[in-house]
């Protein structure tokens, strides 16, 4: 059996936390250990694993390493896979563009493609958090608990610039908007508009406008038992196929029909639910 519960942020977290994803899963008599893929996505990420540890590799890796029990998953052009052999909760942490960069205070640059420890970066407190949410039954009081954490640290966000409120209108209109009329809404050149992309977001705003794209794409996909691939592309806003084909080969390492082939063998669909 499995639990999905979609949290919208507190009003004083809006504007750096875009929502609190959990997810609770036992399985059943006899079920055996549960591999399931994870594209990048244009969400920056901390996930808390509170009943158990997941092993996760990159797809170009040969072997599975386990997570520690708090995750940060910055900018990502890799797919992941991720394997579980027991009853798990999941809470995901995501935010809004810009945000981590704005709760961390480093660079996204320096997160990059990978998932690292919270503890290295966040501290002690991350992993106490995990420790007590996993003594609670109800995804509510989990809700609550990591909510009141994330209001601690208020204090130490950094202010929210006209650059963070361009980079949310890029998320809002999937990408479509021209690089030009994003950097006069940031008040910033086109050249000083991409070095603050690739602080706040680790990547240029080129390749985070494809990855917009490209994880609306992914997330139809997951929520169709039969999808139809060319209504897909232009319900993410690809204009022809050969675009769609190619940031699916990049991000994702294969084509559309070799991962509906991959999930059909590993049925595991972990970004179903998400909302950005």
């Amino acid at each position: 059996m499995i639990r999905f519960k979609f949290f919208d942020p507190h009003p004083l977290l809006a504007s750096f936390v875009q929502s609190i994803f959990l997810v609770d899963h036992v399985l059943e008599p006899g079920e055996r250990a549960i591999v399931g893929q994870y594209p990048p996505t244009s969400q920056h990420c901390i996930f808390l694993y509170i009943k158990e540890k997941f092993k996760a590799k990159k797809v170009n890796e040969s072997e599975f390493k386990e997570r520690p029990k708090a995750v940060v998953v910055g900018p990502q052009i890799t797919r992941m896979e991720l394997t579980v052999s027991h009853d798990y909760t999941v809470a995901v942490i995501g935010f809004r563009p810009g945000g981590l960069f704005r709760l961390l205070g480093i660079p996204m640059e320096e997160i990059f493609d990978d998932g690292f420890d919270g503890f290295e970066l966040m501290g002690s407190d991350i992993n106490d958090i995990v420790e007590r949410c996993a003594e609670m039954e109800s995804l509510d009081k989990i809700h609550e608990c990591i909510e009141h954490y994330l209001l601690g640290k208020l204090t130490k966000i950094k202010e929210l610039l006209p650059v963070d409120q361009a980079l949310f209108q890029m998320l809002k209109y999937q990408g479509q908007m021209p690089i030009t009329q994003v950097a006069d809404l940031a008040c910033l050149s086109v050249r000083q508009f991409e070095r603050k992309c690739k602080e706040r977001l680790g990547l240029s705003p080129k390749v985070y406008s494809r990855l917009i794209r490209f994880s609306n794409a992914y997330r139809l996909f997951e929520r169709s038992e039969t999808p139809n691939w060319s209504e897909i592309a232009y319900l993410s806003g690809y204009y022809d196929q050969m675009h769609f084909i190619k940031d699916f080969k990049e991000f994702a390492g294969i084509t559309p029909t070799m991962m509906e082939e991959e999930l059909k063998r590993k049925p595991l669909r972990f970004q179903k639910a998400i909302r950005f």
